[in-house]
Protein backbone atom coordinates (compact mmCIF):
# COMPACT_ATOMS: atom_id res chain seq x y z
CA UNK A 1 0.00 0.00 0.00
CA UNK A 2 1.56 3.67 -0.96
CA UNK A 3 1.98 6.30 1.86
CA UNK A 4 -0.84 8.69 1.99
CA UNK A 5 -0.59 11.92 -0.21
CA UNK A 6 1.46 14.36 1.48
CA UNK A 7 -0.63 17.76 2.38
CA UNK A 8 -0.04 21.10 0.77
CA UNK A 9 -0.11 22.65 4.18
CA UNK A 10 1.68 22.18 7.61
CA UNK A 11 0.94 24.28 10.21
CA UNK A 12 4.13 23.82 13.06
CA UNK A 13 3.41 25.18 16.52
CA UNK A 14 6.11 24.96 19.10
CA UNK A 15 4.45 24.38 22.54
CA UNK A 16 6.17 24.82 26.15
CA UNK A 17 3.93 24.86 29.11
CA UNK A 18 0.84 25.52 27.14
CA UNK A 19 -1.73 22.72 28.50
CA UNK A 20 -3.76 25.86 29.47
CA UNK A 21 -4.43 27.44 25.73
CA UNK A 22 -3.22 24.77 22.93
CA UNK A 23 -6.54 22.97 23.06
CA UNK A 24 -8.55 26.10 21.88
CA UNK A 25 -5.75 26.56 19.57
CA UNK A 26 -6.21 23.14 17.62
CA UNK A 27 -9.81 23.18 18.11
CA UNK A 28 -9.69 26.22 16.14
CA UNK A 29 -7.76 24.22 13.66
CA UNK A 30 -10.07 21.23 13.42
CA UNK A 31 -12.95 24.05 12.39
CA UNK A 32 -10.93 25.14 9.11
CA UNK A 33 -12.48 25.54 5.82
CA UNK A 34 -9.28 24.57 4.25
CA UNK A 35 -8.72 20.72 5.10
CA UNK A 36 -5.56 20.16 3.36
CA UNK A 37 -3.54 20.31 6.01
CA UNK A 38 -1.58 18.36 8.74
CA UNK A 39 -0.77 19.80 12.43
CA UNK A 40 2.69 19.53 13.76
CA UNK A 41 3.50 20.16 17.84
CA UNK A 42 6.68 20.46 19.08
CA UNK A 43 6.63 20.51 22.83
CA UNK A 44 9.73 20.99 25.22
CA UNK A 45 7.46 21.54 28.57
CA UNK A 46 9.38 20.28 31.24
CA UNK A 47 6.24 18.22 32.17
CA UNK A 48 4.03 15.95 29.80
CA UNK A 49 1.15 17.54 30.55
CA UNK A 50 0.65 19.55 26.94
CA UNK A 51 1.51 15.44 25.46
CA UNK A 52 -1.01 13.94 27.40
CA UNK A 53 -3.57 16.91 26.55
CA UNK A 54 -2.71 16.67 22.48
CA UNK A 55 -2.12 12.90 22.39
CA UNK A 56 -5.43 12.08 24.33
CA UNK A 57 -7.95 14.77 22.80
CA UNK A 58 -6.27 15.01 19.20
CA UNK A 59 -4.61 12.15 17.60
CA UNK A 60 -4.61 13.73 14.51
CA UNK A 61 -1.76 15.95 15.97
CA UNK A 62 1.71 14.79 14.45
CA UNK A 63 3.45 14.88 18.17
CA UNK A 64 7.18 15.68 19.01
CA UNK A 65 8.35 15.88 22.80
CA UNK A 66 11.71 17.07 23.28
CA UNK A 67 13.17 16.70 27.56
CA UNK A 68 15.30 19.33 27.32
CA UNK A 69 14.01 22.97 26.78
CA UNK A 70 14.07 24.61 23.38
CA UNK A 71 13.88 27.94 22.46
CA UNK A 72 11.36 28.53 20.13
CA UNK A 73 12.46 28.68 16.72
CA UNK A 74 14.98 25.77 17.30
CA UNK A 75 11.53 23.99 17.99
CA UNK A 76 9.60 25.58 15.21
CA UNK A 77 12.90 24.06 12.79
CA UNK A 78 11.92 20.42 14.62
CA UNK A 79 9.02 21.34 12.92
CA UNK A 80 9.47 21.44 9.80
CA UNK A 81 11.76 18.56 9.73
CA UNK A 82 8.94 16.66 10.37
CA UNK A 83 5.89 18.68 8.14
CA UNK A 84 5.29 17.02 4.66
CA UNK A 85 3.86 20.09 3.26
CA UNK A 86 5.01 22.41 0.10
CA UNK A 87 3.52 25.67 2.31
CA UNK A 88 4.82 25.67 5.94
CA UNK A 89 2.41 27.47 8.25
CA UNK A 90 3.45 28.85 11.57
CA UNK A 91 0.95 29.61 14.79
CA UNK A 92 1.18 29.82 18.61
CA UNK A 93 -0.47 27.59 21.38
CA UNK A 94 -1.89 30.81 22.47
CA UNK A 95 -3.54 31.83 19.11
CA UNK A 96 -6.55 31.08 18.09
CA UNK A 97 -6.97 31.12 14.68
CA UNK A 98 -10.26 32.21 12.34
CA UNK A 99 -11.99 29.52 10.12
CA UNK A 100 -10.82 30.91 6.98
CA UNK A 101 -7.62 31.50 8.27
CA UNK A 102 -5.83 28.70 5.90
CA UNK A 103 -8.06 29.56 3.10
CA UNK A 104 -6.95 33.03 3.02
CA UNK A 105 -3.20 32.02 3.37
CA UNK A 106 -3.36 29.01 0.75
CA UNK A 107 -5.26 32.02 -1.31
CA UNK A 108 -2.35 34.00 -0.92
CA UNK A 109 0.08 31.88 -2.02
CA UNK A 110 -2.27 30.94 -5.21
CA UNK A 111 -1.57 34.80 -6.04
CA UNK A 112 2.16 34.22 -6.37
CA UNK A 113 3.39 34.90 -2.85
CA UNK A 114 6.02 33.40 -1.50
CA UNK A 115 5.94 34.81 2.22
CA UNK A 116 2.96 35.57 4.20
CA UNK A 117 1.49 36.87 7.27
CA UNK A 118 -1.79 36.99 8.16
CA UNK A 119 -3.27 39.23 10.49
CA UNK A 120 -3.39 39.84 14.64
CA UNK A 121 -6.37 39.77 16.55
CA UNK A 122 -7.04 40.13 20.45
CA UNK A 123 -8.45 37.17 22.05
CA UNK A 124 -9.77 39.26 24.76
CA UNK A 125 -9.89 42.86 24.69
CA UNK A 126 -9.21 45.71 27.39
CA UNK A 127 -6.69 48.20 28.66
CA UNK A 128 -3.83 45.93 29.25
CA UNK A 129 -4.35 43.28 26.21
CA UNK A 130 -4.38 46.44 23.80
CA UNK A 131 -1.36 47.99 25.28
CA UNK A 132 0.55 44.45 24.68
CA UNK A 133 -1.02 44.01 21.54
CA UNK A 134 0.12 47.48 19.94
CA UNK A 135 3.66 46.90 21.38
CA UNK A 136 4.17 43.73 19.65
CA UNK A 137 1.94 43.86 16.60
CA UNK A 138 1.05 47.28 15.49
CA UNK A 139 1.62 46.63 11.95
CA UNK A 140 -0.45 43.41 11.59
CA UNK A 141 -3.75 44.85 12.98
CA UNK A 142 -6.64 43.40 11.49
CA UNK A 143 -7.88 46.72 10.02
CA UNK A 144 -4.50 46.62 8.04
CA UNK A 145 -4.36 47.58 4.15
CA UNK A 146 -3.23 44.13 2.48
CA UNK A 147 0.40 44.52 1.00
CA UNK A 148 4.42 44.11 1.54
CA UNK A 149 5.14 44.13 5.44
CA UNK A 150 8.42 44.37 7.04
CA UNK A 151 8.38 41.14 9.52
CA UNK A 152 6.65 38.66 9.53
CA UNK A 153 5.69 37.45 12.88
CA UNK A 154 5.75 33.83 13.74
CA UNK A 155 2.44 33.62 15.31
CA UNK A 156 0.86 34.39 11.98
CA UNK A 157 3.22 33.15 9.41
CA UNK A 158 3.76 31.26 6.66
CA UNK A 159 6.16 30.26 3.83
CA UNK A 160 6.79 28.13 0.95
CA UNK A 161 8.85 25.53 1.36
CA UNK A 162 11.27 26.32 -1.72
CA UNK A 163 11.53 29.61 0.18
CA UNK A 164 11.94 28.62 3.70
CA UNK A 165 15.23 25.74 1.99
CA UNK A 166 16.57 29.25 0.74
CA UNK A 167 16.64 31.45 3.43
CA UNK A 168 16.15 29.66 6.57
CA UNK A 169 15.69 27.92 9.07
CA UNK A 170 15.15 30.27 12.34
CA UNK A 171 18.07 31.44 14.08
CA UNK A 172 17.70 28.84 16.68
CA UNK A 173 19.68 31.07 19.64
CA UNK A 174 17.72 34.04 19.61
CA UNK A 175 13.59 34.56 19.74
CA UNK A 176 13.51 37.45 17.23
CA UNK A 177 15.07 34.70 14.86
CA UNK A 178 11.30 35.43 12.96
CA UNK A 179 12.16 39.43 12.06
CA UNK A 180 15.82 38.13 10.86
CA UNK A 181 14.62 35.45 8.42
CA UNK A 182 11.51 38.24 7.54
CA UNK A 183 14.71 40.70 6.67
CA UNK A 184 16.90 37.38 4.81
CA UNK A 185 13.19 36.97 2.63
CA UNK A 186 13.60 40.61 1.43
CA UNK A 187 17.04 40.91 0.70
CA UNK A 188 16.17 37.60 -1.74
CA UNK A 189 14.17 39.56 -2.97
CA UNK A 190 11.08 37.39 -1.50
CA UNK A 191 8.68 40.41 0.12
CA UNK A 192 6.45 39.55 2.92
CA UNK A 193 3.19 40.00 2.10
CA UNK A 194 0.56 40.56 4.84
CA UNK A 195 -3.09 39.26 3.97
CA UNK A 196 -5.16 40.67 6.69
CA UNK A 197 -8.36 38.46 6.23
CA UNK A 198 -6.08 35.37 7.23
CA UNK A 199 -6.93 35.99 11.16
CA UNK A 200 -5.79 34.28 14.40
CA UNK A 201 -6.09 35.72 17.77
CA UNK A 202 -3.90 35.77 20.40
CA UNK A 203 -3.99 35.43 23.93
CA UNK A 204 -1.95 37.73 25.62
CA UNK A 205 -1.42 35.71 29.52
CA UNK A 206 1.26 37.55 30.82
CA UNK A 207 1.51 40.60 33.42
CA UNK A 208 3.26 43.54 33.04
CA UNK A 209 6.42 43.40 34.42
CA UNK A 210 7.14 39.60 32.54
CA UNK A 211 6.54 41.89 28.92
CA UNK A 212 8.84 44.68 29.88
CA UNK A 213 11.61 41.74 30.66
CA UNK A 214 10.36 40.49 26.68
CA UNK A 215 10.97 43.74 25.46
CA UNK A 216 14.29 44.47 26.52
CA UNK A 217 15.53 41.09 25.95
CA UNK A 218 14.31 41.18 22.52
CA UNK A 219 15.90 44.79 22.30
CA UNK A 220 18.94 42.64 23.39
CA UNK A 221 18.83 40.06 20.89
CA UNK A 222 18.30 42.66 18.00
CA UNK A 223 21.98 44.29 19.05
CA UNK A 224 23.53 41.00 19.44
CA UNK A 225 22.09 39.67 15.81
CA UNK A 226 23.14 42.71 14.40
CA UNK A 227 26.48 43.02 15.37
CA UNK A 228 27.30 39.69 13.51
CA UNK A 229 29.84 40.16 11.30
CA UNK A 230 30.92 43.35 12.92
CA UNK A 231 34.16 41.65 14.12
CA UNK A 232 33.07 43.77 17.57
CA UNK A 233 33.91 47.13 15.93
CA UNK A 234 33.08 49.44 19.05
CA UNK A 235 32.43 52.30 17.07
CA UNK A 236 28.85 50.38 15.64
CA UNK A 237 28.19 49.85 19.46
CA UNK A 238 29.19 53.29 20.31
CA UNK A 239 26.98 54.56 17.91
CA UNK A 240 24.27 52.59 18.33
CA UNK A 241 24.53 53.47 22.29
CA UNK A 242 23.86 57.08 21.33
CA UNK A 243 21.05 56.80 19.47
CA UNK A 244 18.85 54.52 21.54
CA UNK A 245 16.48 57.95 22.83
CA UNK A 246 15.58 58.95 19.51
CA UNK A 247 15.23 55.35 18.47
CA UNK A 248 12.40 55.01 21.49
CA UNK A 249 10.89 58.12 19.67
CA UNK A 250 10.76 56.70 16.17
CA UNK A 251 9.33 53.40 17.50
CA UNK A 252 6.70 54.85 19.69
CA UNK A 253 5.58 56.98 16.69
CA UNK A 254 5.58 54.20 14.14
CA UNK A 255 3.13 52.46 16.70
CA UNK A 256 1.05 55.12 16.93
CA UNK A 257 1.15 55.69 13.03
CA UNK A 258 0.30 51.56 12.13
CA UNK A 259 -2.53 52.10 15.01
CA UNK A 260 -4.22 55.32 12.88
CA UNK A 261 -3.91 53.38 9.72
CA UNK A 262 -5.94 50.05 10.67
CA UNK A 263 -8.51 52.42 12.26
CA UNK A 264 -7.44 51.58 16.03
CA UNK A 265 -6.93 55.11 17.16
CA UNK A 266 -8.86 54.83 20.25
CA UNK A 267 -7.27 51.72 21.69
CA UNK A 268 -3.60 53.48 20.64
CA UNK A 269 -4.98 56.81 22.47
CA UNK A 270 -6.15 54.93 25.53
CA UNK A 271 -2.96 52.57 26.04
CA UNK A 272 0.07 55.40 25.28
CA UNK A 273 1.63 54.86 28.59
CA UNK A 274 1.41 51.07 27.89
CA UNK A 275 3.51 50.35 25.09
CA UNK A 276 5.57 54.04 25.50
CA UNK A 277 6.81 51.60 28.68
CA UNK A 278 7.40 48.48 25.99
CA UNK A 279 9.06 51.08 23.40
CA UNK A 280 11.66 52.25 26.57
CA UNK A 281 12.13 48.63 27.70
CA UNK A 282 13.55 47.54 24.29
CA UNK A 283 15.42 50.27 23.64
CA UNK A 284 17.13 49.94 26.93
CA UNK A 285 17.57 46.43 25.86
CA UNK A 286 19.49 47.79 23.02
CA UNK A 287 21.32 50.39 25.15
CA UNK A 288 22.72 47.94 27.91
CA UNK A 289 23.96 45.63 24.93
CA UNK A 290 25.91 48.17 23.62
CA UNK A 291 27.33 48.84 26.87
CA UNK A 292 28.26 45.30 26.95
CA UNK A 293 29.48 44.74 23.63
CA UNK A 294 31.77 47.59 24.35
CA UNK A 295 32.96 45.98 27.36
CA UNK A 296 34.03 42.75 25.48
CA UNK A 297 33.65 43.69 21.77
CA UNK A 298 35.70 39.82 20.65
CA UNK A 299 32.84 38.01 22.26
CA UNK A 300 31.22 35.68 19.31
CA UNK A 301 27.74 36.21 18.35
CA UNK A 302 26.98 32.73 19.85
CA UNK A 303 28.52 33.53 23.30
CA UNK A 304 26.74 37.06 23.40
CA UNK A 305 23.45 34.63 22.95
CA UNK A 306 24.24 32.00 25.15
CA UNK A 307 24.84 34.03 27.79
CA UNK A 308 21.28 36.02 27.26
CA UNK A 309 20.03 32.85 27.58
CA UNK A 310 21.89 31.21 30.24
Amino acid sequence: MSPPAAPRVSVIIAAYRSDATVAACLTALRAQTHRDFETVVVDSSPDDRTQRLVTAQFPEVVFERHETRLLPQAARNRGVARARGDVLVFTDPDCRAHADWLEHIVAAFDAGHTVVSGSMGLAAAGWFAWGVHLGKFSWLLRGAAAGPCRVVCTANAAYSRAAFERIGPFDADICIGDALLSWRAASAGLVPWLEPRAVVEHWHQHGFGEYLREFFHRGRELVVARSAGDDGRRSRAALRFAAFPAAAVLEIARVARDALAAGAAWPWLLTIPAHVAYKLAWSLGEARECVDLLRRPRATTLERLRGLHA
